[in-house]
């Protein structure tokens, strides 16, 4: 990797830190370590950030620690999204969902789903240049949705919905199967390259993306292959599971509330699955994510 490919990593920096908690006395060493793993930007894979260590006893010190790091460096990103909290611009949505990814593949290589979503967005983009001349919001979200599911092969896990995969990044994009959710966090993030107005939306029981520009608007379910729905049809699926009609069910979804719904997801997956010590793992970061107390970490 080396130090100046990433201009905010220093592995001198690590490097020092971790120096400092070998000598440190037992009630420092936990701090020191939340430093080590806030000093590692999320973009960079923990081990190959810890690779970049020089001294070979550190590095090994370093690697034996990694998913001590790993926890924190979890935690820190969790806790740093409470405080930027409900806003819907989704510049923080690719860390977070890649830090979820992370507590079920914890090796995961975060530049392979950069290059796979940069590669999706250009052949939108592409298809987008193909059609200038005529290229309307409607027509935009069309080869949007083709692109995405007839050529990509993003369409819902309806034969084993509940495997936890489903809520994961790294296997979304590995797998092509995936939750409402999930699958909509892919669209989110393809769109966000292109910038294209696209929102997540918190229907109960089935999230929805919603595109709104000046001159169209539409709901797109990814779970089905990226079908375009009105909101009378939204409405009804309300009606039929039970649920009053209600603004609130059709606002635009913040990064916050989307990972939490991922977090609670998860939670239900692994408690059914009596997974007790990933059960616990969710738990501890949707708990960060449900309070705004500066003493969560």
């Amino acid at each position: 990797m080396g130090q100046n490919s990433f201009p905010d990593f220093y592995p001198d920096d690590i490097t020092r830190l971790l120096y400092d908690w070998e000598v440190a006395p037992a009630e420092k060493k936990r701090f020191i370590l939340k430093l080590i793993a806030s000093r590692i930007p999320w973009q960079i894979q923990l081990e190959s950030a810890l690779d970049e260590v020089k001294d070979p006893y550190l590095r090994v010190q370093a690697r034996n620690l990694k998913s001590e790091i790993l926890r924190h460096r979890l935690r820190h990103s969790f806790f740093k999204l409470t405080l930027r909290g409900n806003t819907n611009h989704y510049k923080d949505l690719e860390e977070m969902v890649v830090q979820l990814s992370n507590i079920g593949f914890p090796d995961q290589n975060y530049a392979e789903i950069k290059q796979e979503l940069d590669r999706i967005a250009l052949r939108v983009s592409e298809l987008y240049d193909d059609h200038s001349g005529y290229l309307t919001d409607e027509l935009k979200v069309q080869i949007l949705c083709q692109v995405m599911f007839q050529e990509e092969g993003f369409v819902g896990n309806i034969q084993n919905y509940n495997d936890p995969g489903n809520s994961y990044l790294f296997q979304v994009m590995k797998s092509r199967l995936g939750i409402p959710i999930s699958l909509s966090v892919v669209y989110l993030l393809v769109a966000q390259r292109l910038g294209l107005p696209l929102y997540g939306t918190n229907l109960p029981l089935h999230f929805l993306l919603q595109y709104e520009s000046d001159g169209y608007f539409t709901y797109i379910d990814p779970f089905h292959g990226g079908v375009l729905l009105d909101k009378f049809t939204c409405e009804k699926f309300l009606e039929a599971n039970g649920y009053t009609n209600s603004p609130k069910y059709f606002t635009k979804a913040s990064t916050l509330s989307m990972i939490k719904r991922m977090c609670r997801n998860l939670l239900h997956i692994y408690r059914d699955n009596q997974t007790k010590e990933m059960e616990n793992m969710i738990k501890d970061h949707l708990q960060i994510l449900e309070s705004r107390s500066t003493h969560v970490e």
